[in-house]
Parts: structure tokens; C-alpha cells; sequence
């Protein structure tokens, strides 16, 4: 999921239907971990747009650390995780439920973008 995915993802992860969310960018260097959460008391929803200097694909990976969230559609609670191959100009979707903590990590050797809504 910078406060995530309020999540990337997520992660961050700001991903979320919400005005809050509008426009939240999320920056991941390259082998860079973050936290975010969802302090809120809803549930967050938001499409994450991945930008990156070239078309290189770039892993990312995504792990819930406290409550449920997900990932392009797939679930994942406390302790579970996913990784994420993205390239330029790709769309990940991300929620997380109140109080949900996630931590991000860049796995790739590229700079990572996501801007979130």
C-alpha cells in the first residue's frame, strides 16, 4: 500500500471509492517496503493506476498484516499475501476493510508509481 493501500495495494495498496482517496500516490523505490492503513470506518475501494519509466515488468508484493483486504479480486486475510507483476500504465483494483494494515514491497529493480482514486 505514504498510507495505502490507505492500500497499494495497496498497496497500497489510497485505493478506495471515497473523495478521501483522490489522487493518493503512492511511491515504492526499488526493494522499498511500506505500511498503510485504513483508519477509516468504512471500507476502502480504489483502482490504482501503475506508473513506471519504462515497460519493464515489476513485481510487487502485497501482505496483510492486520484484518482482510484485496487484490484484483482476490481475497486475503491476516498473514496472507499475493505478489503483483505490473508495467507501465496497468490498473490494479484494491480494498481494504476498517482497520486493515498492509504492508507493500517493491520487489523489482525500478522505481514503482501508483496513483490511486
Amino acid at each position: 500500500m505514504v498510507k495505502f493501500f490507505q492500500i497499494l495495494i495497496i498497496t497500497s495498496f489510497g485505493f478506495f471509492a471515497t473523495q478521501a482517496f483522490a489522487g493518493k500516490v503512492i511511491k515504492l523505490s526499488p526493494k522499498e517496503s511500506k505500511q498503510l492503513t485504513n483508519n477509516y470506518l468504512w471500507t476502502l475501494n480504489a483502482t490504482c493506476s501503475i506508473q513506471t519509466k519504462n515497460d519493464n515488468k515489476n513485481k510487487i508484493r502485497v501482505s496483510i498484516l492486520k484484518n482482510k483486504g484485496s487484490v484484483n479480486g482476490k481475497n486475503l486475510t491476516t498473514g496472507q499475501g499475493t505478489s503483483v507483476t505490473v508495467k507501465a500504465n496497468d490498473s490494479i483494483s484494491v480494498s481494504a476493510e476498517p482497520g486493515t494494515k498492509v504492508n507493500l514491497i517493491n520487489l523489482g529493480d525500478e522505481p514503482v508509481q501508483a496513483i490511486c482514486a
